[in-house]
């Protein structure tokens, strides 16, 4: 897996040692820490259900909840609303933001090195941002505010996807993983028809009538074809050429290091700068 591989070569850095970085792994371990969280956030709330059950006490979020209520069905996020999986999934999400805007900065430096490298870094940004943002869902509960729980998740679907996609198509086609084309345009269609769906739905809801009018299984079809992509998208991405780092001892303004020689920039001076 992309994370427990970015966890070792860490690990394994060292003075007088080069460390290869792929950007693009760092997109694709968010992905699957994402998936890690969503398996191990139901393991943990189908287990307090078990126990809720066992001891007679009314806490059955699987059977009704204000997301259900609103959508028809147990969007896949139910999982981690509620204690003790919020507690895990939260940590977890902060390890994704981390992985997320990693590659946003990686593939900035990429791309001043090399200036025929693609450069989107305005919809990097908002994309990391949205990751951002995203962490109000364990901030806010749906008891407390069904509508902005779930729309702090509805724009990372949105920003993701746009993300995405303008990385894709500023890059040169000869790049394009095999399968590239169908995915986005799959990735697309369930970014557009979930993030739809779940805006209809939670501004057609009452409390007299229940959900909106779009059926649960369209809506559900949506969700769950929107994490499979996520989960999968960073292997998709076009690809480019990764950075390599080389630790040293350098002196700085209060430490000099023995027998170091000087570098040809020095502090932020390039040699023939004014």
């Amino acid at each position: 897996m992309k994370f427990v591989s970015i966890i070792q070569k860490r690990a394994s850095a060292a003075p007088g040692k080069s460390m290869i970085l792929n950007p693009e792994d760092y997109a694709a371990a968010g992905g699957e820490l994402l998936v890690i969280a969503m398996v191990l956030s139901w393991v943990l709330t189908r287990l307090g259900y078990k126990e809720s059950r066992m001891l007679a006490v009314d806490h059955d979020i699987i059977k009704d909840n204000q997301l259900k209520r609103r959508v028809g069905y147990n969007n896949l996020c139910v999982g981690w609303d509620m204690a003790p999986a919020k507690y895990f999934a939260g940590p977890i999400f902060v390890g994704i933001v981390f992985f997320e805007s990693r590659f946003m900065q990686l593939s900035y430096q990429r791309a001043a090195i090399d200036p025929s490298s693609n450069r989107n870094e305005i919809t990097n940004f908002f994309s990391t941002l949205s990751w951002m943002v995203c962490i109000l869902i364990f901030v806010c509960s749906p008891v407390e505010n069904a509508t902005l729980h779930t729309f702090s998740f509805v724009q990372l679907v949105v920003f993701g996807y746009f993300a995405y996609a303008a990385n894709f198509v500023t890059t040169d086609v000869k790049y394009h993983p095999r399968g590239s084309h169908v995915f986005i345009g799959i990735f697309g269609f369930f970014s557009l028809m979930f993030g739809t769906c779940a805006v209809v739905q939670f501004l057609m809801y009452s409390e007299e009538t229940g959900p909106g009018p779009i059926p649960w299984w369209v809506t559900a079809t949506g969700d769950y074809g929107w994490f499979v992509c996520l989960g999968v998208q960073g292997y998709m991405r076009p690809r480019a050429p990764s950075l390599r780092l080389d630790f040293a001892l350098t002196s700085d303004d209060d430490f000099q290091v023995l027998g170091e020689r000087k570098p040809a920039v020095e502090s932020g001076r390039t040699s023939g700068s004014p």
